[in-house]
């Protein structure tokens, strides 16, 4: 029986915490991969958990595994008891920046390392110099229950997928720009939409790019542009741009996150787009979390914008 897993079996910490990624993420391997341990190790796990408990508590499904009615059961009741424990042990002699030697794990997509990082880690060299930083590039699909378990503290981007019981607040509204190198032919025209749509495009499908919020609004306008190259992150996108006649439509500050952003010309783009919000987020779980809230507050103060307002 479930209610009898705390007599039968001596769970660890890490096994719990283990066990409430494996009900949201629903995939072993990408439980094996986020806890630096082998698949075989985690699947080991699972096999004891069955054995105490004397009924499954995931069952095997098309592209990983499904909890079980009683695994679900068990991780609702373990959600307020490990966000306690965090919080207990992180608040344990209250958070003094001076003296901290806490490590905070932040979620940045890749033009958020770009533009924001340099900052934030300068500020925390001179603010709080035993604090660490550890940065990591989840799967958008994992980043809910990431910050909901704690495998991050705080996630800054433009991640409108993010739902449940995860407050933000916007940082910054940055407009879309089109970008082209100088030089380019269409530099000396006038970028009509007519000449947009005919142009070829280079488009960085990422979440941090805001290519489907682009692509979104182009087809409510009936407005299809040619596509010459599609790339994943922005780390090519320089120098892409600068070795060829695409155009690219991005938020301001990606552009401005390039190494040589004088070589290239900003233009309005020829339709109109909402802007890409950069937001800060983080897990109802936290609330009371010192360290936390000063984090919060510093990097709101630091990257924030005045025009953007708390959510």
């Amino acid at each position: 029986m479930v209610s009898d897993i705390g007599i039968s079996y001596n769970w660890s910490l890490g096994e719990l915490r283990a066990f409430c990624l494996i009900c949201d993420c629903r995939n072993l391997s990408q439980v094996a991969l986020r806890l630096d341990m082998s698949q075989s190790a985690v699947s080991l796990m699972v096999q004891r958990w069955r054995e105490a408990v004397g009924q499954p508590l995931f069952v095997r499904a098309r592209y990983g595994v499904v909890p079980t009615d009683a695994a679900i059961v068990l991780r609702a009741k373990l959600e307020p008891l490990l966000e306690g424990i965090s919080l207990a042990l992180a608040n344990v002699q209250g958070f003094d920046p001076r003296t901290s030697k806490r490590t905070f794990r932040v979620h940045m997509t890749d033009i958020g390392q770009m533009v924001f990082l340099p900052t934030l880690n300068g500020f925390l060299t001179g603010h709080a110099p035993g604090v660490r930083l550890e940065v990591r590039n989840l799967a958008w699909e994992a980043l809910e229950a990431g910050l909901g378990t704690g495998e991050v503290d705080i996630a800054i981007g433009s991640l409108p997928m993010i739902r449940g019981r995860v407050h933000s607040r916007v940082l910054r509204r940055e407009p879309y720009v089109t970008t082209m190198r100088r030089g380019h032919p269409l530099t000396r025209a006038n970028l009509d939409l007519e000449t947009y749509s005919a142009a070829a495009h280079l488009v960085v499908d990422a979440t941090s790019s805001g290519h489907a919020l682009v692509e979104s609004a182009l087809h409510s306008k009936g407005i299809r542009r040619r596509i010459g190259l599609s790339i994943p992150h922005f780390l090519a996108a320089e120098r892409i741009l600068l070795n060829s006649d695409y155009l690219l439509t991005v938020p301001e500050v990606a552009v401005m996150s390039f190494r040589d952003a004088s070589a290239f010309q900003l233009l309005p783009t020829p339709v109109h787009l909402p802007t890409f919000d950069i937001r800060l987020h983080w897990h109802e779980r936290s609330r009371e979390d010192e360290g936390g809230r000063w984090l919060r507050a510093s990097i709101a103060d630091l990257l924030g914008k005045s025009d953007a307002d708390d959510v």
